[in-house]
């Protein structure tokens, strides 16, 4: 697919549609190989056993960005492998450490600090969470790096693995209909 197709693509169909089939896919461009792929979301499962679903987003997924900013980059030898973890268990866990480092810090602060976890508080409230946003040392953070690096493998050509949790599949599809909806406007 092409550049000028897939912003035609994202221009006429609907992003409910677009999400949904990007969730749910059998193969990614990040891993073409229905097999491998599956394989590969099985490994991150392993790790996530109450997850409701595990899946490649992002230009991984689709193989171009949907931030017009970027100018829709397409997916290369440098770009990261977005996982979405829709799964409830590691939403909280992650939600509670943040919880608990704010609640221990926030005063103590900075204001650009403040800033910044005031804007991941409004993450958590919209449904996804990283664990990557955790400013300290914490057993989720840490379990986090293991596994994004363990995910690292020749099956992805080793590049780097950022995960989002999300609360549930509402949250997730909301989050990836944003995405679509300002690739839409853009450019």
């Amino acid at each position: 697919m092409t550049l000028e197709q897939f912003l035609t693509l994202v221009r006429s169909a609907d992003p409910m549609d677009l999400v949904t089939e990007s969730l749910h896919r059998d193969f990614v461009h990040a891993i073409p190989d229905e097999s491998k792929y599956r394989t590969f979301v099985d490994k991150v499962r392993l790790d996530y056993p109450s997850s409701e679903r595990i899946a490649i987003m992002g230009s991984g997924n689709w193989k171009f960005s949907l931030n017009p900013r970027k100018n829709f980059s397409e997916y290369h030898a440098k770009s990261d492998i977005d996982v979405a973890v829709i799964c409830r268990e590691s939403f909280e866990q992650t939600w509670e450490e943040l919880r608990t480092y704010h609640r221990k810090n926030f005063y103590l602060l900075p204001k650009d600090q403040k800033e910044v976890l005031k804007r991941n508080g409004e993450n958590v409230y919209s449904g996804f969470v990283s664990p990557k946003w955790i400013p300290e040392k914490s057993n989720v953070k840490f379990a986090y790096t293991l596994n994004t690096n363990k995910y690292s493998n020749d099956v992805i050509g080793f590049r780097s693995v950022a995960m989002m949790y999300f609360k549930n599949q509402d949250e997730a599809v909301d989050y990836y209909i944003r995405g679509f909806l300002q690739a839409k406007k853009g450019k």
